[in-house]
């Protein structure tokens, strides 16, 4: 139980598409700046601040570039908030370094980014062309990237699961009430033809209970204590349950600051475990006496 997508029971043979730097450089790597991020739309230096609060209400912009004429670079921007009186370029504020990222710059890298800011500007090759706020987040090709690293979490999960509790022993862990739960959903994709052991059927909440629950798993993939497996398996669960539902915000009433962090520590135990899982494949596979070529 367990073997069958990561590696096999006799050689320790670890199958393609199983690691993280497989999801990585298959999803996340294509998913890049310039897909996501929306076109900056700048304002005259020289245009009244009222005139320019009011285009901004109208299209529902906070951010707009400032430019001395249509023709010419962005040379700073405005937040809306700040067009009290008087004219725009009063209002200019400098565009750093740490605010610019190129088209061409892959998801993982962009959250590492946005994990302190809330907005960058996005340069191409006619210059700062672009922007991307913390909102465009929640755009579909992003939800995709998110939903299938916890989908990969999962699976590391129930791997691990799988052989700490040989045999029925994670019965013993889980509560009445969750494994009828689990017999109902083992029952309902029987009818539907699929016809599934009972672990296949256990929930993500079954699986981070029985992580949390073994000190061993805790300590092999640097989860620390039990109740910080069960905050941070917790958060990556309802983050789940927001991508699946599709709820508008991602982010919740929490701050996208967290929910980046999050991203961050499931990226990081998912390469812990990599590491077990391949090192794991070793053992098995200097057992192996064969001769297959």
């Amino acid at each position: 139980m367990g073997y069958e997508l990561w590696t096999s029971p006799v050689t320790g043979y670890r199958r393609h598409g199983t690691r993280l730097r497989d999801f990585n450089d298959s999803l996340g790597s294509k998913i890049r700046v310039s897909e996501i991020a929306e076109s900056l739309r700048s304002c005259p230096a020289m245009a009244l601040s009222e005139d320019v609060v009011h285009l901004l209400e109208v299209r529902d912009f906070d951010i707009a570039g400032v430019r001395t004429s249509e023709d010419s670079p962005v040379l700073g921007f405005v937040r809306r908030e700040d067009l009290k009186s008087g004219l725009v370029q009063n209002h200019v504020q400098d565009i750093d370094e740490q605010r610019v990222v190129m088209s061409d710059m892959i998801l993982p890298h962009l959250l590492e980014r946005l994990g302190s800011i809330s907005f960058v500007f996005v340069l191409s090759g006619d210059g700062i062309t672009g922007i991307l706020t913390l909102a465009d987040l929640n755009k579909p090709i992003v939800r995709a990237y998110l939903f299938g690293l916890i989908s990969l979490l999962e699976i590391h999960m129930g791997y691990w699961a799988s052989i700490e509790y040989p045999g029925e022993t994670w019965r013993d862990a889980l509560s009445s009430k969750r494994m009828a739960a689990a017999a109902r959903k083992q029952e309902e994709r029987k009818r539907r033809g699929q016809h599934l052991g009972l672990f296949q059927c256990l929930e993500f909440g079954d699986k981070k209970i029985l992580i949390a629950k073994s000190k061993q798993l805790r300590q092999m993939l640097n989860l620390g204590s039990r109740n910080k497996t069960d905050d941070l398996l917790g958060d990556a669960e309802n983050l789940r349950n927001s991508l699946a539902h599709s709820q508008y915000d991602l982010s919740g009433h929490g701050s996208w600051s967290n929910l980046i962090a999050l991203v961050q520590k499931i990226q990081a135990v998912i390469s812990t475990s990599d590491a077990a899982v391949e090192a794991r494949a070793s053992e098995l596979a200097s057992k192996d006496m064969g001769a297959l070529w």
